[in-house]
This record gives C-alpha cells, structure tokens and sequence, in this order.
C-alpha cells in the first residue's frame, strides 16, 4: 500500500512538472502576446518548472513581440495614408520587460546542469536581440517622464543603465557619456517618483562623470535628506557628506551641503569642531573658514569668530559676504564688551572706552565700504549694522543718515 502511495505521489508531482512546463509551450504558440503574458506567468513562479531558464526566456521572447509587432506597424504606416495607431505603450513596457526576463533567464542559463558544466543556450539570442534596442529605453524614459510617470521612467532608464553591468552583455556595453546621463536621468526620476533609495543609487554612478556631477551631488543631497527620520539616518548622512569631502576637496556643493547640516539647530559645537579641523586640512579654503567663523559667532565667541573671518578675508578680499560678518562680529564683540566693562554702573573707564572704540572703529571701515560697494544692499543688508557702529561710536548724524535709508525697517 506504501508503495502504491508514493507512486501516487511521483505520478502526481510529475504531472505538475508537466503541467508547469506545458504552460510555456502553450504560451509561446499564443498569438496574443497579452495573453501568452497571462498563461506562461504561474509557470515563472512554480516550482515544478523544471527549466527556469525556458520559461523566462520565453517570457523575455513575449514581451519583445509587444516592441516587434509595434514597430513592424510603425514601418507599415509609412506606406499608410490611414495611418494605424500604435501601441507606444504596450512597446516600451515590452522593452523593459523583456530585458528583465532575459536578466532572469540568464541567471538560471548560467547555473551548472547535473554534470557541473555551464551551458548557457539562451544568452547569446537575448544579448544580441536586445542589445540592438537597448536605446528604446532611452525614448521609453523620456515618454514616461514626460506624462509625469516618473516611476516607469526610472524603471527604463534603470534598466538601460544596468544593462550595463548585466553579465549576459559580457561587459561588451560602454560606460560613456550617455551611459552617465542616463544614470542622472534615473537619478532625477527617482528622486520624483520619491524611490529615494533608487536616486541615490543612480546619482551615486553619474557622479564619475565631470559633466552630471553637478546635477548627480544635488540630487544624492537632496534624496538623502529625505530618508533622514531618525538620528542614525542623519548620522550616516554625514558620515556619507564627509566621505565624499575626503575624495573631493574642491567640490563646492559637498562642502556646503555638509555647512548646511552641521547649521542645523543644536549642531553649532559639531560645526565649529569639524571646521576648526578641516581648516587644517585645506588652510586656504576660505569657505571653511567663513563657516567656522560663522559657528563661532552664533556661539558668541566673537573674538574667535573675527579671527575665522579676517582668515577668509584675507584669502579672498572681494568676498563681501564675509567681510560683512567680519564687520557684524566686531560689533557684536564691542557690544558685549561694553556690556561687560560697564558692570552695574554702566559705565565706561577712559581706558576701556577706548577699547570698545577701537573695535567699533575697525567695524566701522569694513562696514562703510561694503556700503560704498553695495550701496543698494543687494548682497548684504548692511545698514542696520552700519547704524549699531555710529551709534556706538556716539555720531548721531550718521545714524540719523543711517535711519532714513532703513525707513523704519531693516
């Protein structure tokens, strides 16, 4: 009886293996590539397939019968005065899905058969049928991103790019140029379609190339940014700003994007330690130093924050940001001074009068000629710190002229 039982059980199982393996046969004689789509798919699935590789291979055959039967009526029409609509997306879906199922068929084509040998017997056909339309993924992105469908656009631009590093090409595709556009385009889709962990992905590779590096740093920025809910995730945001700093000290946007995060509330100590130690890494970046001068200054250690400014001045004379929170921290320290000097009094000594002079004094030169170079405060709103200093320095007449041009507001 037992032994009757487990005949059952073989027969049965043999017979779903057959069923599984039948549904890819029937699939592949299916005209309608909609409807082969519907038949072979328990079979991609089911473990009684007993050759994986078939089934998916002919599924990737299915799918690029949609691109096949749409492009063959895009011939067609040219010889059409009527002409017949075409299924542009029923083309570009079957693109990108038929390089997905090759993907797949090429993973169990590779796996050794029951003697330990590789024999592959679809990689060949799917590498050079789809290689030939890898650049409809291209247009494939570029239609859906224009209907404002950026998860499908970072779906075909994804795959051109992968496609890449895909073993069935053999590494025979080149990472040029379009290779790296395409990756930023994927990037941007992904930061769209709010798949930010797909965006960095793909910035993270356009960053290699001079001409999306710009454009590929905003979008890493950015989408990191947004997976920040916790203090681990921004912990490792840093951590990631910084290694990016390590193996690029000139870019610009990696150093001001690390400015921006360290000028997050609650950071000002962070910000100063990390600038105080990347000065001495980079001692003739005079941003670092402006940033550094700026957490000083926002911790009310004016005498260090003029320091830090007067070193970025000094490296750049014309940076009239700089010079003006050169000119804001000297007043702020003349202030505090004075505060300090005056006691309960409020009173000044002859000496220590002359002390907050001085520092007024100094305020005073940088300030007025920040206001002779940007008299219409375009790029400093000078004047209400031009109006401390006279103030300070007991000139009503200047703060009187000082008044009429704020009006009443800053």
């Amino acid at each position: 009886m037992k032994k009757i039982m487990f005949m059952a059980v073989a027969l049965a199982s043999a017979a779903t293996a057959f069923a599984q393996d039948d549904l890819v046969k029937q699939a592949l004689k299916e005209k309608d590539p909609a409807q082969a789509v519907k038949i072979i798919t328990p079979a991609l699935t089911s473990d009684q397939t007993t050759n994986k590789a078939a089934a998916w291979g002919a599924l990737s055959d299915i799918q690029y019968q949609f691109y096949s039967n749409a492009y063959e009526q895009m011939v067609q029409n040219q010889f059409k005065t009527e002409k017949t609509p075409i299924d542009t997306i029923g083309m570009y879906n079957g693109v990108i899905e038929s390089f997905k199922a090759a993907f797949k068929c090429d993973e169990f084509d590779m796996q050794p058969n029951e003697k330990g040998k590789v024999k592959p017997k679809f990689r060949s056909k799917n590498a050079s049928r789809l290689s030939a339309v890898r650049n409809t993924l291209i247009d494939a992105g570029s239609y859906y991103y224009g209907a404002k469908e950026y998860g499908k656009a970072l779906d075909a631009w994804g795959v051109f790019v992968c496609s890449a590093d895909a073993p069935m090409f053999e590494g025979k595709i080149a990472k040029d140029s379009t290779y790296y556009l395409i990756a930023d385009y994927a990037a941007l889709a992904g930061y769209l379609s709010k798949n930010y962990d797909s965006a960095v992905k793909y910035a993270t590779i356009a960053l290699n190339d001079a001409k999306t590096k710009s454009e590929a740093l905003n979008i890493l920025f950015s989408s990191q940014k947004e997976t920040c809910k916790t203090k681990e995730d921004s912990v490792a945001y840093f951590n990631k700003l910084k290694e990016l700093r390590a193996k690029d000290q000139n870019e610009i946007q990696i150093l001001f994007a690390i400015n921006e995060y360290l000028s997050y509330p609650g950071r000002l100590a962070e910000k100063e330690a990390w600038c105080a130690e990347e000065v001495k890494k980079v001692p003739n970046d005079k941003y670092v130093w402006a940033f550094l001068g700026e957490a000083q200054m926002n911790q009310q250690k004016y005498a260090e924050a003029v320091a830090s400014f007067k070193k970025s001045f000094e490296i750049d004379p014309s940076f009239i940001e700089v010079e003006y929170n050169l000119g804001a921290s000297l007043v702020l320290q003349a202030t505090a001074m004075k505060d300090q000097l005056s006691g309960a009094t409020g009173r000044l000594s002859a000496a220590d009068a002359e002390k907050v002079k001085a520092i007024y004094t100094e305020a005073k030169t940088h300030l007025e000629k920040i206001k002779e170079a940007d008299p219409n405060r375009e790029k400093v709103n000078w004047a209400y710190t031009l109006y401390q200093v006279y103030y300070g320095l007991g000139d009503a007449e200047k703060a009187a002229e000082i008044e009429k041009i704020i009006g009443g507001g800053y």
